[in-house]
């Protein structure tokens, strides 16, 4: 029972350190991996890669071609010239690989290492698959555009020079009187369109929207790039703002205004029972006048 236990034991510890030891290989040769068979090799529009042609020993190789499809990419062969090779590519005898520059959508695809050995009569043949990506431009909001009748509002998210064709995610942030909600937006509609000479995507995601829940935080992704959060539909909390202290404007002015015509009428009102006053007072002095006069005679 102890040995059967002690063999189960030493066959799982085996078994984990070879695990542990594939794992460790599988990510120092990255992003160089093979998947069944066939190696697979990534890189990024405008970067670079390097093949890895296979080779039991360099010193003993008599011919070797990086090729895609039929068409001869570099390589060496030491009896004969080798064709034109492409120009962005350099072949390094010395480890055997050839590397590739300023890479383009357009080189994506299945290459083949052709070996022969000095040696040996027969051709080896290894299989690498670039796959070239490009990383999409940090997507970018236009100004929105609303009716005020219905505030019903629209923008536009768009996101540039992206490969392969990916989709874009909008997440809204609504922020109403009694609780803020985080949701993914579906009221959305993309178009993605390539170009025709790079390849690359370019992605438009329009978002429509009702301003009459009060302000909402838009954002979107597509593959690892997110936009800078933006903000709408707040312009209509400060716009009623605005509406109230207007009005309040409007109010006290109309209130000085009437204040100032009653004042004018009032001080207006009182010179003109002074002036009669004084005339009275004028009539009675001549009348005064008249009868001394007559008494004197």
């Amino acid at each position: 029972m102890m040995a059967s236990t002690w063999s189960r034991y030493r066959f799982l510890t085996q078994r984990f350190s070879l695990d542990l030891l594939l794992s460790l290989v599988l990510t120092l040769t990255w992003p160089f991996t093979v998947t069944g068979g066939a190696a697979i090799l990534k890189g990024e529009v405008g970067g670079n890669v390097t093949f890895h042609c296979s080779g039991k020993s360099v010193k003993n190789i008599d011919l070797l071609y990086l090729q895609r499809d039929n068409v001869f990419v570099n390589g060496y062969y030491e009896s004969k010239k080798v064709p034109a090779t492409w120009n962005n590519t350099k072949f390094d005898r010395n480890t055997s690989s050839v590397f590739m520059d300023n890479l383009k959508v357009s080189h994506s695809g299945e290459y083949k290492c052709h070996i022969r050995y000095k040696d040996e009569q027969h051709i080896n043949e290894d299989s690498i698959t670039l796959s070239v990506t490009a990383k999409y431009s940090r997507p970018l909001f236009s100004p929105p555009v609303c009716s005020e009748e219905t505030q019903n509002c629209q923008t536009t998210c768009t996101s540039n020079n992206g490969y392969p064709e990916s989709s874009m995610i909008v997440q809204a942030i609504v922020t109403s009187t009694n609780e803020t909600i985080r949701q993914i937006w579906q009221h959305v509609k993309s178009v993605s369109s390539p170009n025709p000479s790079t390849f690359l995507y370019n992605i438009t995601t329009a978002v429509s929207y009702n301003c009459s829940n009060g302000e909402i935080k838009f954002s979107c992704s597509v593959g690892d790039v997110t936009s800078d959060e933006f903000s709408v539909c707040a312009h209509q909390d400060q716009r009623s703002t605005d509406i109230v202290i207007m009005t309040a404007i409007c109010i006290l002015v109309v209130v000085v205004m009437i204040a100032g015509v009653l004042c004018w009428r009032r001080r207006t009102g009182g010179s003109m029972r002074l002036e009669r006053v004084n005339t009275n007072e004028a009539v009675e002095i001549s009348l005064c006048e008249k009868n001394g006069e007559k008494e004197a005679a």
